[in-house]
């Protein structure tokens, strides 16, 4: 028999903890369930109206078994408007892997008859405005909140990444970087300085990377999450260094299984003089070899569409570096409006 539960049950932290612990992905961001442990759902007086955050997270059980998850908060964003995501990111769903029925490779119609029960019965609740939605497709499998939303009239946006497997040999993992990028990563390791900083880091202690505004709004709420998980030991930051001048800057969380980019940029007032040189190629890989370190069993280079992701604008491919490529959906639903987001597809 199944069963949904939410954050208000006495059994919930216990099943959350088990269902992140067999999630294929285990996103750092999401893992550590970092806005309520850092107090985040109180108003941080960061933005122009406050953002308190009501977390409405639920999972689906049976038989003491957690099955499926969604990580989900309400509040009102700097435009007044009621949002669904979670504490600044977007809502995302977690999978047991062991939960699912073989060979179907799928889940049983009644765990997906409650979630999407469940689903319609907090949006006509809450009527939210905006809805930001992740779709990690574990196991290659849609989520059926996608189809939920997508019967509403969300917009879907395919995302690209790239995952490579830590677990193989380093000279396996060495032999897949396109000979050019091979090149370029001996380029920096012979000219620049790159040191790894993990823990005492404060906000603005990122090198002034422009992947971030000066003003507070959802990424800078990313930001603020990715701080507090790189002082509480889950994440490091990749600086470059040349002839003593900053020049580039790399952020990355983790988790036992993955360890994620959350942003990687050239410092423009300082890189004149290296214009068109390789800058990030050493630090992007100095950090898939910290990772492997750790232990991770595979490196993200994520969502290359985000902003705060300035790969694509350093003519950076995270493929030519190896690993396989991947899809995800970014679902959004905007209620009352007919303006569907950009790069729909990439």
């Amino acid at each position: 028999m199944h069963t949904v539960i939410d954050t208000s049950d006495a059994r919930f932290q216990q099943h959350w903890h088990k269902l992140l612990n067999n999630d294929p992905l285990r996103n750092p961001l999401y893992e550590s369930i970092w806005g309520r442990s850092a107090g985040f759902e109180q108003d941080s007086g960061h933005s122009a109206n406050g953002s308190h955050y009501t977390d409405r997270s639920f999972m689906v059980i049976s038989e003491g078994e957690p099955v499926f998850g969604c990580s989900l908060t309400l509040h009102v964003d700097e435009h007044g408007r009621k949002r669904l995501g979670y504490f600044g990111l977007d809502a995302c769903t977690h999978v047991n892997r062991t939960s699912l029925n073989n060979p179907s490779n799928n889940f049983c119609p009644e765990a997906i008859r409650l979630l999407q029960q469940h689903i319609d019965q907090l949006l006509d609740e809450e009527k939210p405005e905006a809805i930001d939605y992740l779709d990690p497709v574990s196991c290659g499998i849609m989520s059926p909140v996608t189809q939920v939303l997508l019967e509403k009239g969300a917009i879907p946006t395919v995302q690209q990444i790239q995952l490579i497997d830590l677990e193989q040999p380093l000279a396996q993992l060495k032999s897949q970087i396109h000979e050019s990028y091979r090149e370029a990563i001996e380029w920096g390791n012979q000219h620049l300085s790159i040191k790894i900083i993990q823990r005492g880091l404060e906000e603005d202690g990122f090198g002034g990377t422009e992947s971030y505004s000066s003003s507070y709004d959802e990424q800078g709420r990313t930001l603020e999450s990715c701080v507090y998980l790189l002082n509480q030991g889950q994440g490091f930051l990749v600086q470059a260094e040349y002839e003593g001048a900053l020049v580039a800057s790399a952020l990355f969380v983790y988790s036992e299984r993955t360890c994620q980019c959350v942003f990687a940029d050239l410092l423009s007032d300082t890189v004149k003089d290296l214009e068109g040189k390789p800058i990030l190629h050493s630090v992007l890989w100095r950090a898939v070899m910290q990772a492997k370190g750790l232990g991770c069993v595979q490196f993200d280079f994520g969502n290359q569409n985000q902003a705060a992701v300035a790969l694509d604008s350093n003519q950076l491919s995270p493929g030519m570096f190896g690993g396989l490529a991947h899809t995800r959906l970014k679902v959004s639903l905007m209620q009352g409006s007919a303006v569907p987001p950009l790069d729909c597809f990439s």
